[in-house]
């Protein structure tokens, strides 16, 4: 890649200018990313993607990761009533 080259987003196939050689300065430094948004991401995406779908992304991870835990919390709760409801039973057998 060239010190600035006009590429389309492989997501959303906007055109931005990438600015690989002067990363500082790309339009991609407008979006902080975690190490693990940044796997998220190059997970599904391979070459740069545009700002707006960086932050797009970035959204889509955390709500990911909020329903994960959702779920998680869920399937903690249910194992914690038939825990409660065997020790009932058990009792009054």
């Amino acid at each position: 890649m060239a010190c600035h080259e006009t590429i389309n987003c492989p997501r959303c196939n906007t055109a931005f200018e990438c600015r690989v050689g002067s990363i500082l300065r790309c339009q991609c430094q407008q979006v902080k990313l975690t190490e693990e948004e940044r796997t998220f991401i190059a997970g599904a995406y391979a070459g740069c993607l545009c700002a707006g779908c960086l932050n797009d992304m970035k959204i889509t991870y955390r709500q990911t990761q909020f329903k994960q835990r959702l779920l998680q919390l869920h399937i903690l709760h249910l194992k914690d009533k038939n825990s409660k409801s065997t020790i009932w039973h058990t009792k009054n057998r």
